[in-house]
């Protein structure tokens, strides 16, 4: 049996089931009638056999994952008890999500190259066209920041507390701009990260080129090391929501966004922590008058902290959507 065959025999069962999933999960499975939660047994079994058949036959499908996630939402509305909140938070950010990252390394790939990519094509333009260059940065810095850069001047540049003050803004801003631009097919998340990228690389810019390097990274990496990051997996996020709408292959694309969407919203939830920390350190330490050099030491441990949490964390743990196949 074909893929498009397999799905168009089974899909009414799965949507039924995944429509009384979102219902258990609004009031709760224990209000839903019996003729209804019997239905729902019933499929949620289909669909558990559905997904063995995919595994086999279909590995690696967008059917297989759509399955996976559909199997697991109903398992646990079928039999999970009362939720840990506390435990389950922590198994979140401890295991789960860090799992999920790994998973989804493709689109997170994709978003990292156009945030990276924009910054480096940003920093030199600056030395390339600086007038090109002034587009892509705000008013309050192309009076000043970018007029005395481009005369080589240092003095007249502003303090670089109001480019980390603006640029933190702005990273939270574009972060879930970029979550949200999934939908647009992903013209929006791509243009966030892309004009995001060129805004920090052309700053960078300016003020290197005002001799204010050091000062600058000083001051924007310690709480950028997590911010960045950020950006690219709420790019990341909606990327998998584009990827959705534009390629939802046998299955139809309200069935391939849903497929998707529960780890779209998952890494931007994973996301928020993220902020906090940063938004902590950019209001604790950032404004502190400790060595340039040591901040820098500093972003580094931060930095390599979050890889090892990202590649290291829950790989002794089994999934859950594999728990439940």
């Amino acid at each position: 049996m074909e893929e498009r065959e397999f799905v168009a025999g089974s899909r009414e069962a799965w949507e039924r089931l995944a429509h009384t999933v979102a219902i258990a999960r609004k009031q709760g499975v224990s209000r839903l009638d019996v003729p209804t939660l019997k239905t729902m047994h019933e499929d949620y079994r289909r669909a558990a056999a559905d997904l063995a058949y995919a595994q086999t036959h279909f590995p690696r499908s967008e059917t297989v994952l759509y399955l996976n996630r559909l199997v697991a939402q109903a398992h646990g509305e079928l039999y999970g008890g009362a939720p840990n909140r506390v435990g389950s938070l922590w198994r979140f950010l401890s295991r789960d999500y860090p799992q999920l990252v790994r998973s989804r390394w493709r689109p997170i790939a994709v978003s990292a190259a156009l945030l990276f990519g924009a910054m480096l094509l940003g920093f030199l333009l600056v030395y390339v066209d600086y007038p090109l260059a002034r587009v892509f940065l705000p008013q309050q810095f192309q009076e000043g920041v970018g007029d005395a850069a481009e005369r080589g001047a240092r003095t007249s540049l502003p303090e670089a507390p109001l480019a980390s003050a603006a640029i933190t803004v702005n990273n939270i801003e574009v972060a879930f701009l970029a979550f949200a631009g999934g939908m647009s097919f992903g013209a929006l998340t791509v243009y966030a990260l892309i004009m995001n990228g060129l805004l920090v690389g052309a700053l960078s810019g300016v003020f290197t080129k005002g001799g204010l390097s050091l000062l600058f990274w000083s001051l924007i990496v310690p709480h950028g090391s997590l911010e960045l990051p950020a950006i690219v997996l709420a790019g990341a996020a909606g990327l998998l929501l584009a990827s959705a709408l534009l390629f939802p292959g046998d299955l139809r694309r309200g069935a391939a966004l849903r497929a998707v969407s529960g780890d779209a919203g998952r890494l931007v939830l994973g996301v928020i922590p993220l902020l906090i920390v940063a938004g902590f350190i950019e209001g604790f330490l950032t404004p502190r008058g400790f060595d340039p050099t040591l901040k820098l030491v500093f972003a580094a441990l931060v930095g390599v902290l979050f890889v090892l949490w990202v590649t290291l964390a829950g790989r002794s743990h089994v999934p859950a959507e594999q728990a439940a196949e």
